[in-house]
């Protein structure tokens, strides 16, 4: 039955366990990860959680902790260093295990009791040494599957490219001497992002005064049907068409009447 890690603030008596044992380890000369081990099956706790708390407890209470002795700084192996004789294990082991027709994950079992090291830890070396020794390996495990890159935004929702040569209004459009039946559209293109709907007010409100919300929504209607891009250009160059001059003409008069 496994038992689950206790979780959450750490008790005095368990800091106190924990400064004993690993004193205890330093004494003995025994790799850290090993004494490390010995804690988290004494309190019940994960590993990793612990390695984090004594860490803690050593930058608080550095006092409480024994010094490692010289005749055993040099030969301390660190905590995540592999050995040679460990990485002949894992070689070995994964042969083995691959060549009688079982999984990497039974071999990687295996290893985690062999060395004492986490399942992760183990996978990664395997992989590791499958990169630098492949020839070592009498069945080398598949490759690791890669997750598919996540394309940011603007590559995977490009604007869409018209053709700005060819004219899709006719003479008939600039004779309208009424300005609002050009309002009326159907909706048939993409709306556009946000960010090209922003350049657009800009560029409209830094030549035609503040839009209103009116305004704004007609132009939002013309993007649809029409796509931001052509907008955008027809907004630029609109007061170089020849019906320009007209359209104002007709503008100020509706507005003249609108006033008296």
């Amino acid at each position: 039955m496994l038992l689950d890690p206790k979780k959450g603030k750490y008790s005095i008596e368990e800091n106190e366990k924990i400064i004993e044992l690993v004193n205890e380890g330093v004494k003995k000369g025994e790799r850290e990860r090993d004494t490390i081990k010995v804690i988290a099956n004494t309190l019940n706790r994960g590993y990793a959680g612990i390695m984090s708390h004594v860490r803690k407890l050593k930058s608080e209470q550095p006092s409480r902790f024994e010094v490692m002795d010289e005749q055993y700084k040099d030969n301390a192996a660190r905590l995540n260093s592999w050995t040679e004789t460990e990485e002949d294990i894992v070689i070995d082991t994964v042969n083995k295990h691959l060549g009688a027709g079982k999984s990497l994950s039974t071999a990687i079992s295996s290893l985690e009791e062999k060395l004492s090291r986490t399942q992760g830890a183990i996978y990664q070396r395997i992989y590791t040494l499958r990169r630098k020794q492949p020839e070592r390996f009498a069945h080398l495990p598949a490759e690791r599957p890669r997750k598919k890159r996540k394309l940011p935004e603007w590559q995977t929702n490009r604007p869409i490219i018209r053709n700005l040569d060819r004219s899709e209004t006719t003479n008939e459009q600039f004779q309208t001497p009424s300005l609002s039946s050009i309002w009326n559209t159907n909706p048939t293109q993409e709306s556009p992002s946000q960010t090209e709907e922003t350049m657009i007010y800009r560029a409209f409100e830094s030549r035609y005064g503040r839009l209103t919300s009116e305004a704004k929504e007609k132009l939002n209607l013309l993007m649809r049907q029409y796509g931001g891009t052509r907008v955008s250009i027809s907004l630029l160059t609109l007061s170089e068409d020849k019906a320009f001059p007209s359209i104002i003409a007709d503008f100020l008069a509706m507005k003249m009447q609108r006033d008296t």
